[in-house]
């Protein structure tokens, strides 16, 4: 879907992105001309869109799905487990259970595809 396409793209962009390397001199931050150096991150949020049709929840749903979902909830969780951002959408709700259920199945899927940014990240240096 294109929520979190959109989210794993700016993340891989940020983890393989360089800043000019700068070290400070008299108390001054100066740039060290034609050396760059990592962007520091500390950590990778990742986001998981489910949907929900009927009593059911579908994560990462395809375009029928998408079409046929109840409701929505995007979930994004940050590199510890955390959940940082949560957005809901759709004409029908989602009971408690379901959030949490969903917030579950976010962090375990996040920390999965988080191991794939990771990898590519390393793949393209």
């Amino acid at each position: 879907n294109l929520f979190d396409a959109c989210s794993y793209a700016a993340t891989a962009a940020l983890l393989s992105s360089k800043s000019p390397k700068w070290n400070m001199v008299d108390d001054i931050p100066t740039v060290v001309e034609g050396e760059e150096q990592p962007v520091p991150i500390t950590t990778i949020p990742v986001s998981v869109t489910m949907g929900k049709i009927g009593s059911h929840i579908i994560v990462d749903p395809n375009g029928d799905e998408w079409d046929s979902m109840d409701a929505r909830v995007t979930i994004t969780t940050d590199s510890d487990g955390n959940i940082c951002a949560l957005q809901k959408g759709g004409s029908d709700g989602f009971t408690l259970d379901e959030i949490v259920k969903c917030g579950e199945i976010s962090v375990r899927v996040g920390a999965k595809i988080r191991e794939k940014l990771k990898e590519a990240q390393k793949a393209g240096q």
